[in-house]
């Protein structure tokens, strides 16, 4: 073999170590790991390479796999830390919504218990698609988002997949519409309406309480909508009761809550690329 091909194949076998100490570090103890050939798959690499990246994470302690014939092949040991040597060389970095509620916040901290024993920073920004994308480019390895904001930028053609689903209410208990004239109940023509195109889920349930009406949609930030409303800036506008209910007291205000064809009941996502 001369020194070309020799140098390819180790960067063959360095980039699947690579991603296949990522795909263990989302394993836990217990776990059946897919089948060879299914990496081979995934990595687009041959029946060997995969083998020599198996064999060289088990032999640096990061991973200890039994065999069960047909059942497949199961994790008995994970080393975190090693696996992360493995495939992140500027440690892990995550990004969620900002923490403005204390179920993010309580949400945040788990995070942090769960990857204490890894190089983790977590970074907070509005704005689900910008996450997303963040994810995409390779700026952070994980984000966490809603169902919908995920399942949307996979129907997109968002090259990502979800890892973990929290269930129903881990992301909020639900979404309100607050309106400023208490002697409503809905949005009604002539209305301005706060409508915050960053965020997929405020957006898409703004656009299915505003369709078939002839209203304004203003452009604002999803978190200054009680501040927007009080200001007379609009009329309308799609919150977070769990902010309401922990940061705020809205005498001044209407509260509407929605039906469940209104909107879809949310739960957090993380999603990777």
């Amino acid at each position: 073999m001369n020194t070309d091909s020799t140098n390819v194949l180790y960067q063959k076998i360095g980039v699947t170590i690579e991603k296949l100490a990522l795909d263990l570090l989302s394993k836990n103890v217990g776990d059946r790991i897919q089948p060879i050939s299914q990496y081979q798959e995934d990595f687009a690499v041959s029946r060997g390479t995969i083998q020599n990246a198996i064999r060289y994470l088990e032999e640096a302690g990061a991973v200890n796999l039994t065999h069960h014939g047909h059942q497949g092949t199961y994790i008995a040991g994970l080393d975190y830390g090693k696996l992360q040597e493995n495939c992140l060389r500027k440690g892990l970095m995550g990004i969620m919504p900002l923490p403005y509620s204390a179920t993010y916040e309580g949400f945040a901290t788990a995070i942090y218990e769960q990857l204490k024993d890894l190089r983790f920073n977590m970074a907070y920004a509005r704005g689900a698609a910008g996450r997303i994308d963040l994810v995409v480019s390779g700026a952070y390895q994980f984000a966490v988002s809603s169902q919908y904001a995920a399942e949307y930028a996979i129907d997109s053609g968002k090259e990502i997949e979800v890892v973990l689903n929290f269930g129903t209410g881990s992301f909020l208990s639900q979404h309100v519409l607050l309106l400023r004239d208490v002697t409503m109940d809905g949005i009604v023509d002539g209305m301005r309406v706060a409508y915050d195109s960053d965020s997929l889920d405020q957006s898409k349930i703004t656009q299915n309480l505003v369709k078939g009406k002839k209203v304004e949609l203003v452009g604002i930030r999803t978190q200054q909508t009680i501040a927007a409303l009080r200001a007379g800036i609009i009329d309308a506008g799609v919150w977070n009761y769990d902010d309401i209910l922990e940061n705020h007291h809205l005498e001044e205000l209407k509260v509407v809550f929605l039906d469940a064809s209104e909107y879809n009941l949310f739960s957090f996502r993380v999603i990777r690329a």
